[in-house]
């Protein structure tokens, strides 16, 4: 797997800590790739949708 350095505002670092805290996720890896999951999903329905 690649490492990424990413940049989050002080909003979106307290989103990812509350769900690693709340047990949701085990760590920050795994909500970025959780949010990216969704993100092609919706990409996918968007093109299914406009072809």
């Amino acid at each position: 797997m690649a490492t990424r350095n990413i940049v989050l505002t002080d909003h979106q670092t307290k989103v990812v800590d509350h769900w690693v805290t709340s047990g949701r996720y085990r760590n920050a890896s795994e909500v970025f790739r959780a949010g990216l999951r969704m993100f092609e999903e919706a990409e996918s329905r968007y093109l299914f949708i406009h072809r």
